[in-house]
């Protein structure tokens, strides 16, 4: 049966709920992805503007003959434009997400499009080359629709009797648990769509502080004096941090569909680690006091 999970169970271990992250906790995946298709009308649509309005591709043909090279003046403008977009779209989601990997991801697809259009597709001298570029992006939002449904689904969180096992299989697999006596705190976080459609993310954290990330500010003040041979100076500077529940998303419960039941799970199994010493304890002193008195009714009986 533990083959079935992924991971061995223990001696008289079982699992209690096995979950995945909720589609919806992948929104903002699935967006941006849906922004490829919504760059490729606008670049589709920029470029028949151009073909159509003689004046505009008149002087796009004045200003470009300037520049040397066989590739046609307004399709050397949409291949600027289609990577001055890509980078700019792949700086910003890289922002917001606190990533590299959007601006990685748009420079592929830029790579790719153009290697298509200048030098593998030329020889066949075929009339949509292009458009190779805006067709290439459809592509990899389809593309990119499975790969972030393969990722979520790779994603599964399970609460034994014993520990939280959390595990993320894609083109790796990466497992991670915690015994709920090494939990000290339990984060939940949960969004405007988490509150409506009744998921979040559970952040265990443990005692050696495993679940926390830091946020922090830097200070740093300087002067400097010029002397003969260069400059002299001085600087000081400082730190400020505070660690917050930060964990990735197969490190935490990421956004599991009811939280709360799933907290409540975890609390009750807490509770039991914690009285477990202590009921064993009980049980050994009832055993010793049951021992104690059949020796003195077998001393009477004597």
């Amino acid at each position: 049966m533990s083959e079935d999970y992924g991971f061995e169970l223990l001696k008289d271990e079982k699992v209690d709920v096995s979950v995945r992250p909720h589609p919806l906790s992948f929104l903002r995946y699935y967006i941006a992805d849906a922004y490829l298709i919504l760059v490729a009308i606008a670049l589709n649509w920029f470029y028949k503007y151009i073909k159509s309005n003689p004046a505009i591709l008149g002087f796009i043909n004045m200003f470009f003959n300037l520049i040397p090279g066989k590739i046609e003046a307004e399709n050397l403008l949409l291949l600027i434009v289609f990577w001055i977009v890509l980078i700019l779209s792949g700086l910003v989601i890289g922002v917001l997400w606190i990533s590299k990997m959007p601006l990685l991801y748009m420079i592929l697809i830029g790579a790719a499009g153009t290697l298509l259009e200048l030098y593998v597709l030329p020889p066949y001298n075929l009339p949509w080359t292009p458009m190779v570029k805006i067709w290439l992006l459809i592509f990899a939002s389809l593309i990119g629709f499975i790969l972030i449904e393969a990722y979520r689904r790779g994603h599964r969180y399970f609460l034994t009797n014993y520990r939280i096992v959390t595990i993320k299989k894609f083109f790796r697999k990466e497992m991670r648990e915690i015994m709920y006596d090494k939990i000290s705190d339990i984060y939940i976080d949960q969004g405007i769509l988490g509150r409506i459609f009744n998921f979040g993310t559970i952040i265990p954290v443990s005692e050696s502080g495993f679940g926390l990330g830091e946020d922090a500010a830097l200070a740093s003040v300087g002067a400097a004096v010029p002397v003969k041979k260069g400059f002299l100076g001085i600087g000081f500077g400082g730190k400020k941090g505070v660690n917050r529940p930060r964990a990735a998303t197969y490190f935490s419960l990421y956004g599991v569909p009811n939280p709360r039941k799933i907290r409540g799970i975890i609390g009750e199994r807490q509770l039991e680690t914690k009285e477990a010493p202590i009921l064993r304890r009980i049980e050994q002193l009832l055993k010793e006091k049951r021992e104690e008195d059949s020796f003195q009714e077998n001393e009477q009986e004597q």
